[in-house]
């Protein structure tokens, strides 16, 4: 057995763009050297191979989120953001991490995503008769005004804030690149956020609260007492920055997928089951997200022994192009009987609240996409994302032949039960 910090351990520079281009090359050379485990540049290790990520990440009792050493990077403890990082629900763990994730859960519920449906058609429809007739754009542009667009009429409040949010949401995406630059702008931002955050929560009490919503949920659970005002708004903030981030992102990659599969992205037009397995395909072999984890108490694994303060990254993306577990990783196959043992959207009790809008919300996005946008091809430059954090295309040029909404062939309603959309 023998300690992380005295094995000597391939290194990998996932903080470089060249990895956010194209990370196989070095995540190949590593595997030569250690299968599943490599160093960084950036403070920690990096565990990358399908199995040790799953069965770490399950060790809640022996881990902890790592939000509170990004906000200390920066040296912004003290400020609203910094505090934010280390007291939202995805930073905390135990029973106060449960007591915040429980006042969310019943808004994401299959049977409660599935009623979103209709609004995410209708988000994403209006969005195509805005951009569709342009003949060519920048998709990773025209995918960021899905996803919170779609928030703001989860939360019943207007749309008309989306432009001024949106630019908010993409600063606070930033923290995650380790960039000191970009304070300034990420700490502005935040604060629009909260006065966003804020003024919804004042407008539903005013006007009177339902039943079958986030922000109603939210507000039932500040009156009984489970959450304060302050974590009430934080719970706010969190989900548009976590939904806005990983949705349009997600979404930007499946298209960038499907620009190599012409016939595939036809047949997206014509099936939303098909959609289904794309966006699950697109999951296992390209997901967005590394998570971070601190080790509270030493623990071994295999030949490895991990002591307390070590920090991890687990590539998730990576996770699924693991050669022992999926078979020729970086072949697309969105009929893959394995494809929906990903780990997007993570293992343990930190696993992703908003799995189930998520993908509800990349099928119906794809299915109409691909009827409006017929035969599109890449017209420009595309560039990336820094791969820690939250990875995808930064710009996605594309042009295609734009279909009018009267041509657009029917939407088959999904003829599934509410829990079809729960992960195998």
């Amino acid at each position: 057995m023998k300690s992380i910090t005295e094995m000597t351990l391939p290194l990998l520079p996932v903080e470089q763009p060249e990895f956010a281009t194209d990370p196989m090359p070095f995540v190949e050379a590593a595997r030569r050297e250690h299968p599943w485990l490599a160093r960084s540049n950036v403070g920690g290790y990096i565990i990358h191979g399908y199995q040790p990520v799953k069965d770490i990440l399950y060790m809640d009792e022996k881990l902890r989120p790592y939000f509170d050493g990004v906000a200390e990077f920066y040296g912004a403890e003290q400020t609203r953001w910094g505090r934010f990082m280390s007291e939202m629900m995805i930073a905390r763990h135990g029973p106060d991490h449960a007591r915040l994730r429980g006042s969310a859960q019943s808004a994401f519920t299959p049977r409660n995503v599935n009623r979103y449906r209709d609004l995410m058609r209708q988000v994403i429809s209006k969005l195509l008769d805005d951009w569709a007739p342009k003949g060519q754009f920048d998709f990773a542009e025209f995918s960021s005004y899905f996803p919170i667009t779609v928030f703001c009429g989860l939360l019943g409040v207007s749309a008309e804030v989306v432009p001024r949010i949106r630019d908010a949401l993409e600063t606070q995406a930033a923290s995650v690149s380790f960039n000191r630059d970009v304070l300034p702008a990420m700490l502005a931002g935040f604060d629009l956020l909260w006065d966003f955050a804020d003024t919804a929560v004042l407008e539903r009490e005013k006007r009177g609260v339902g039943n079958d919503g986030l922000l109603d949920a939210l507000i039932a659970a500040k009156r009984a007492g489970k959450i304060d005002e302050t974590e009430i708004r934080q719970n706010l903030i969190m989900f548009a920055t976590a939904g806005y981030d990983t949705s349009k992102n997600m979404l930007g990659l499946i298209m960038y997928l499907m620009l190599q599969h012409p016939d595939q992205w036809e047949r997206c037009a014509q099936d939303i089951g098909y959609c289904g397995k794309v966006v699950q395909e697109s999951l296992r072999q390209s997901s967005i997200a590394s998570v971070y984890r601190a080790v509270t108490t030493d623990f071994e694994y295999g030949d490895v022994s991990f002591p307390r303060g070590t920090l991890l990254f687990f590539l998730m993306g990576m996770a699924g192009r693991d050669p022992s577990i999926f078979q020729e990783p970086m072949e697309f196959r969105p009929e893959r009987t394995n494809a929906h043992q990903h780990v997007a959207f993570g293992r343990g009790a930190h696993f992703c609240i908003g799995m189930h809008l998520a993908r509800a919300q990349l099928e119906e996005g794809v299915h109409l996409i691909a009827q409006r946008l017929r035969n599109p091809r890449v017209i420009g430059d595309v560039t990336w994302r820094p791969y820690l954090g939250i990875w995808g295309v930064r710009t996605l040029p594309i042009q295609f032949e734009p279909a009018a909404a009267r041509e657009v062939m029917s939407t088959p309603q999904p003829t599934q039960s509410p829990q079809s959309v729960v992960l195998p």
